[in-house]
């Protein structure tokens, strides 16, 4: 059903996405907060091999929250004034998902590997920034 849902899903580049200069990391309680008036809220989920690839610890549920300044970027793509951003390690491969305000998905695979870099070279919270 999932690889059905998401057949329509391009590949591209995680950076033609979203890029470490414009995403941070943030703790769990701190994703129940508003978020400022550019940001849309970021959801990534990693298995064990990739969260092992990181140079900082990550709860052992394998999922980091985390912001991004995209809002207006998002508006100009896809029409939306809200979205939520999901990047999964999805079968070998990363998906992310953008989740728009007018009930539709925009999809893409990208590259693990691309994670991972997003992760080690953007803005984290104390707690992301422990070495393992």
């Amino acid at each position: 059903m999932a690889k059905e849902h998401y057949s329509e899903a391009v590949k591209c580049k995680l950076s033609d996405i979203i890029t470490p200069d414009v995403f941070r990391t943030i703790l769990y309680e701190q994703s129940k907060l508003p978020l400022g008036i550019t940001e849309i809220p970021v959801e990534i989920t990693l298995k064990k091999e990739a969260a092992d690839k990181l140079s900082f610890p990550i709860p052992s549920d394998g999922i980091i929250y985390g912001v991004a300044r995209l809002r207006d970027t998002v508006k100009e793509r896809y029409g939306s004034e809200n979205a939520k951003l999901f990047i999964n390690d999805w079968e070998h491969k990363g998906l992310a998902v953008f989740e728009l305000d007018n009930d539709m998905e925009k999809a893409f695979y990208v590259e693990i590997s691309e994670v991972i870099e997003l992760l080690e070279n953007c803005l984290r919270v104390p707690e992301h920034r422990i070495k393992k």
